[in-house]
């Protein structure tokens, strides 16, 4: 349950329900999202990653609750998967025949640059799907819009984004692209698809080289000792959480054990009753670890740790992939979302791979047009770098 929401405003005269916290519109906010029953797009979720007493965060719900929207202020050097001028600042995929091209005009925005934070991005916190949540209606969408925009205006943010489009919200596409927003696909979702029945039946499911491979993995992470159990999301402790820094750092983040099981905890309170965690001990202690939240028919893996020792013996694949995928099977899951990254891996293991767009617009008139070109090229490479990831192979 939402602790502490108030009943929401009645709608203004642009027929808009608006608050700064999700508290304010959860039953309003569950209604308009319903046609899209993800668990990043929960009330719970949202207001679990919202920040205490944090100002930069605006949600709006349509007054026949057929739309919804999530704006976040970005400020600079933000996390890059959330940060809508990431294509612009850091490398991403390219062409190489854009290559060249690109440095030029990268070389040319970089004095731009500190003008065009911080941005009002429509965006779902931890999710790779826009915060623009609709249906594909014309009139909804360009209601929703506006408020991002005037929000914008409001937060005094010379940039306005919609974040992690998919290739399927064709009128969220078009709609963004006429109102000049400038497109760059620089990553993706990857989604398992999980047939019922067993682990077998998903083994049945990759070619017959892969189902060598995950069985040689499968063996070698079954004779290091390692047992794998699923375990209370209570028992979370800084053993694991020491595990997940560790993995962390290896990726230039800086964390404590500490704020670890803050999270954790503070997750718990939320969404405690869809946590799955599934724990990788050797003689009774914690070796690696997998954090995942189940929610409509999805499991969504969150928060993963792992010791040199599982690190030697494949216990990343057991505990990211294949554990998983027996426990969704045994709770007639569908799906397991996987987030972005190392998309070969995720393919050869009967991942698909979805594209995602972020859009931009910046006010800033010299800034502007270098952005639109940059953004082409990116999102020539990116997906280009995808389609390889995703080369087809029959089973």
């Amino acid at each position: 349950m939402i602790r502490g929401h108030h009943a929401a405003t009645a709608a203004d005269p642009k027929g808009l329900h608006r608050s700064g916290s999700i508290a304010g519109l959860a039953p309003l906010w569950s209604a308009a999202t319903r046609g899209a029953p993800t668990l990043c797009a929960t009330p719970r979720w949202l207001e679990c990653n919202e920040p205490p007493n944090a100002g930069g965060l605006h949600y709006a719900v349509t007054a026949d609750t057929r739309g919804a929207l999530a704006v976040r202020r970005i400020d600079a050097g933000g996390f890059p998967a959330n940060d809508p001028l990431a294509p612009f600042t850091a490398d991403t995929p390219l062409e190489p025949a854009d290559r060249q091209r690109a440095k030029a005009l990268a070389a040319a925005l970089r004095p731009y640059l500190p003008a065009l934070t911080p941005t009002a991005a429509a965006l779902l916190p931890g999710a790779y799907a826009p915060g623009v949540l609709a249906p594909e209606e014309p009139p909804v969408i360009a209601a929703l819009l506006d408020e991002l925009e005037a929000t914008a205006e409001r937060w005094r943010c010379p940039t306005s984004a919609v974040m992690h489009v998919p290739d399927t919200a064709h009128a969220l596409r078009t709609a963004l692209a006429a109102r000049g927003y400038a497109g760059a696909t620089t990553l993706a979702q990857t989604v398992l698809p999980l047939p019922g029945g067993t682990f077998d039946d998903y083994l049945a499911g990759l070619t017959s080289k892969r189902r060598r491979n995950v069985r040689r993995e499968a063996r070698a992470f079954a004779a290091s000792g390692m047992t794998v159990r699923r375990a209370g999301i209570d028992e979370f402790t800084s053993e694991h959480a020491e595990l997940h820094v560790r993995q962390l750092r290896r990726y230039g983040h800086d964390a404590t054990a500490a704020q670890m099981v803050d999270i954790v905890r503070r997750s718990a309170r939320f969404f405690g009753d869809w946590a799955v965690f599934l724990v990788a001990e050797r003689a009774g202690r914690p070796e690696g670890f997998s954090l995942s939240y189940a929610h409509s028919g999805e499991l969504h893996p969150k928060m993963s740790g792992f010791s040199p020792y599982a690190d030697r013996h494949f216990a990343y694949f057991a505990l990211v992939y294949y554990e998983p995928v027996a426990a969704a099977q045994e709770l007639g899951l569908r799906r397991l979302v996987l987030g972005p990254g190392t998309y070969d891996a995720k393919s050869h293991r009967g991942c698909r791979i979805e594209p995602r767009t972020s859009y931009v617009r910046v006010t800033h008139r010299a800034a502007a047009p270098l952005v639109a070109d940059l953004a082409a090229l990116a999102d020539r490479g990116g997906r280009a770098a995808l389609r390889r990831a995703a080369a087809p192979d029959t089973p």
